[in-house]
């Protein structure tokens, strides 16, 4: 998977690894087909409404710090459901959030011990290019950008302003001009590596009937998770299409200027309009599978039935 083309649409990777102070680290990697920013707005949506099917209620959501630059601490709140197989658990989270708008990351971290004595994660969300999946899978790639490089791009450069003056035409003519915005604002991806990791540390020993039970409901939560941010971008896509075309359809019948047809389609596009724009549900990516109760998990599933866990 460390290639392009090795990529097709919805595709998606899992890995689980043991160790690093931990139980499990998972690592869900997927190809999103839309644009990075599209993905974080959604992430971070201070609006919480249940677009992930395990998030039943955010109970709080508090900005603690906020450097005006794009990065904040959050502390947050939930009251959760996982299913997997025939188990049902209930449980809170009580999470800190970091955000970062500029990385595009979100770092989570569990509050306090609870039934996991520690359960960490990150969100990252970046364009889905070569560039990227070597800094992931081949990360000696990179080291192309070398100082030397560097500078002898520098000294190229350097040649052709000289070029540019000695011409007439100055560092602010049009091929300058073209050349900085190009640089500076390049095109935004329309799709995205999108990246989902977890690790998790139960309190106490766990049995090792109840290890592979564990993964399996981990892993299974991570890509409940992955599927419903994209059927949460497969309904914002669909509104903003219904919008363009009913403003398509308001433009026509102002333009027609006494055409009979006009009331009605104008009637049309505000109908589409209010069917379809309701308000966007979305929730914090810190939601994810941490219990935070009291006592012991395995007491607590022994059962085999509907757990709820609470503080």
């Amino acid at each position: 998977m460390d290639k392009i083309e090795n990529w097709h649409e919805k595709d998606q990777a899992i890995t689980v690894s043991e160790g690093n102070g931990f139980l499990y680290n998972l690592a869900l990697r997927a190809k999103v087909d839309s644009s990075p920013n599209d993905i974080y707005s959604i992430l971070t949506d201070p609006n919480t409404v249940s677009i992930f099917r395990s998030i039943k209620e955010c109970t709080y959501r508090r900005v603690v710090e906020d450097d005006g630059q794009g990065q904040r601490r959050l502390e947050i709140g939930h009251r959760a459901v996982a299913r997997f197989l025939f188990i049902s658990i209930s449980f809170e989270t009580h999470l800190h959030v970091w955000e970062n708008d500029v990385e595009k990351t979100i770092k989570f971290q569990l509050a306090g011990p609870g039934l996991m004595q520690k359960f960490d994660g990150c969100w990252r969300i970046k364009p889905f290019t070569q560039e990227t999946l070597d800094d992931i899978y081949h990360p000696e790639r990179l080291q192309s950008s070398s100082p030397r490089n560097h500078h002898h791009n520098h000294n190229h450069h350097h040649h052709n302003r000289n070029h540019q003056q000695h011409n007439g035409f100055g560092l602010f003519n049009a091929a300058s001009l073209l050349g900085f915005l190009h640089h500076h604002r390049p095109p935004e991806a329309r799709e995205s590596l999108v990246t989902l990791e977890q690790s998790i540390l139960p309190r106490g020993p766990t049995p090792p009937g109840l290890k592979g039970l564990v993964r399996g409901l981990c892993a299974h939560q991570l890509r409940c998770m992955m599927e419903d941010l994209r059927r949460e971008l497969d309904r914002r896509k669909q509104q903003q299409q219904q919008q363009q075309e009913g403003s398509a359809l308001t433009a026509a019948a102002t333009a027609g200027t006494g055409d009979s047809t006009a009331p009605a389609a104008a009637a049309v596009s505000g109908s589409s309009k209010g069917q379809h724009l309701g308000s966007l549900a979305a929730a914090p990516a810190a939601a994810c599978m941490a219990l935070a109760g009291g006592g012991s998990l395995w007491a607590a599933v022994a059962p085999l039935c509907t757990i709820s866990v609470r503080l």
